[in-house]
């Protein structure tokens, strides 16, 4: 039984189309997974099947009825949605973080009942956050965070579950437990789940479909054995790999094997990106498979974007793990800049150690260089310096640095700088 369909789908922001096309279907008690290169359009596919976001064309209807027609409480009582950000900074309980999951069914000043606290109880106990329900939420690991979050969207009962990379910025380890503990659900609840998944192998091991995008639109749909080929894998990631059947898992196995060489676009701009904490994958991908001349820095060794950059051979100013920015490496930073058409900020949370990349793109601006600010997440609290950093950041929009909402627009905005 279908109980989502999605029916000729776009969405985008102005003119550009960051989905076209989309045609899916979802079984009840399925695990569909979402996959593609960085910015093709998984996430926001996402948050278009939940109705975040609304102003999409086409249709989309959920168990029969058109997702438009939900009220924002009665979706959440059928769908629950945990996002890629699990970054939280208030210090609430997980036990008080679980039973928010239960506003939907709550009407306005309802104390909550025995069974809210029933159902609560057993969201921890099947994410193994029962033990721990009395820690706060800033004080755990990533793995307990995650889990944590997978228990509040239990505690909705929903029907359907949706995660965004729920497996991200988690090490092996937790990526397994996560993804267990998600197919565990699955089989003995029937719980429908739908997630974003970056790791070919692990979205081929735990998933029943896939649905791989490219550009916006959907390359292919269909079973692991359907979508994992070569072919479409070097379609879409511009990349030579061996499909294999993993003897182990029992899964279908990705092997990359080399990249396709990637030449530089003279056409375009080239740019210094300011990044971190994973802030920069996006557009990193992005930049490099449209053939911008990239540099990035400064960032710790061992970082997410580091990492990414690395593997690229991207050139970069580095600093030590887990170290604040020395002085002479924002020079040598600011250095790189001075070479590049623009430098991009991404929306990396400023503290007190990277505060001096902010500091070496107001001196850059102020050298005459064109200065872009890439903020994806309106809502998204980036300082930690108590203040400094939004100063520098409106010093920075008044010295004339563009703001701009997406990875999408930053290229669009590319294409353009060159009729300049």
């Amino acid at each position: 039984m279908n109980i989502i369909n999605l029916n000729n789908v776009e969405f985008g922001y102005g003119k550009l189309k960051v989905l076209r096309n989309i045609d899916l279907s979802v079984e009840e008690g399925q695990f569909l997974s979402i996959i593609g290169p960085n910015g093709a359009g998984k996430s926001t596919l996402l948050k278009v099947i939940n109705n975040i976001y609304e102003n999409y064309e086409g249709s989309i209807s959920i168990y029969g009825k058109n997702a438009k027609d939900y009220k924002r409480k009665e979706l959440a009582r059928i769908i629950s949605f945990v996002p890629q950000d699990t970054f939280l900074d208030f210090e609430f309980s997980i036990e008080e973080l679980v039973f928010m999951g239960r506003y939907p069914f709550q009407k306005r000043f309802q104390n909550d009942a025995k069974y809210d606290y029933d159902i609560s109880y057993r969201a921890m106990a099947l994410t193994n956050t029962l033990e721990i329900k009395d820690r706060l939420i800033t004080q755990i690991s990533g793995g307990e965070r995650q889990r944590a979050l997978i228990a509040k969207a239990l505690a909705q009962d929903p029907k359907i579950i949706l995660l965004d990379e729920p497996t991200s910025h988690l090490d092996i380890n937790h990526q397994i437990e996560v993804l267990e503990l998600l197919k565990e659900l699955n089989l003995k609840q029937n719980l429908t789940i739908i997630a974003v998944l970056h790791d070919l192998n692990l979205a081929s091991r735990y998933s029943d479909k896939l649905v791989l995008l490219k550009d916006g639109q959907i390359l292919k749909s269909g079973s692991v054995e359907e979508v994992l080929t070569a072919s479409n894998i070097e379609n879409a990631y511009n990349m030579r790999a061996v499909v294999e059947l993993n003897k182990f898992t029992n899964s279908l196995f990705v092997t990359p094997i080399e990249s396709k060489k990637r030449n530089k676009n003279t056409s375009l701009p080239s740019i210094h990106l300011i990044a971190g904490g994973g802030s920069g994958q996006a557009i990193i991908s992005r930049l490099l498979k449209e053939g911008v001349d990239l540099s990035v820095g400064v960032l710790n060794v061992g970082d997410s974007d580091w990492q990414l950059a690395k593997s690229l051979k991207v050139e970069m100013v580095e600093e030590k793990p887990f170290s604040a920015i020395k002085e002479e490496t924002s020079y040598e930073n600011l250095n790189l800049m001075r070479t590049k058409d623009i430098v991009v900020i991404a929306q990396v949370p400023i503290g007190h150690g990277n505060l001096l990349n902010l500091e070496m793109a107001l001196t850059a601006i102020n050298e005459g260089k064109e200065v872009i600010y890439v903020k994806e997440n309106v809502e998204k609290n980036i300082d930690y310096t108590n203040g400094i950093a939004t100063k520098i950041m409106n010093e920075l929009i008044l010295k004339g640095m563009i703001v701009l909402n997406s990875t999408e627009d930053l290229l669009n905005y590319l294409e353009n700088y060159k009729l300049k």
